[in-house]
């Protein structure tokens, strides 16, 4: 089989790619993608480091709101995302989000609950929140959705 000469000298580059595909491989070739995640279920946690394995994936993993917040304080280099269960011990999702704002701190934020009221759905939206997942979550989504944010 004889290729046309013209294909012979394509930069790989030159090839259209779309959506999320550019920005999942600009990432992969940048760095990878910062996500903290909080929940007080430590199952819940095991599986967040199982949707995000890999090297395209930087997770770190808090137990609750307080251990969170300390985490951010602690950290100068920015999550990409967070991701918070609402219904925790000592400080709620809401009240977490709204310490993570009142730090200035920009980061995507989903949320993941069994417990979504329309008017908690509200509070998040008000706080520039708006991917909210209900437990049990869908793995296929949550990494879409990471990755849609990210883009």
């Amino acid at each position: 089989m004889r290729l046309a000469p013209q294909l012979l000298n394509v930069p790989m580059f030159a090839f259209q790619f779309s959506g999320t595909d550019v920005a999942a491989f600009r990432r992969t070739v940048e760095k990878p993608v910062r996500i903290l995640a909080v929940d007080n279920e430590p199952s819940v946690i095991l599986s967040l480091r199982y949707v995000f394995a890999g090297s395209r994936y930087d997770v770190a993993c808090a137990e609750d709101g307080d251990s969170a917040l300390a985490t951010l304080d602690a950290n100068p280099d920015p999550y990409d995302v967070i991701i918070v269960d609402q219904k925790m011990p000592h400080l709620s999702g809401i009240e977490l989000v709204e310490g993570i704002r009142k730090r200035g701190i920009t980061s995507k934020i989903i949320v993941v609950s069994a417990h979504l009221s329309e008017e908690v759905r509200g509070a998040y939206e008000r706080m520039d929140v708006h991917v909210m997942f209900p437990k049990p979550f869908n793995v296929d989504q949550l990494r879409s959705a990471v990755d849609r944010l990210i883009a």
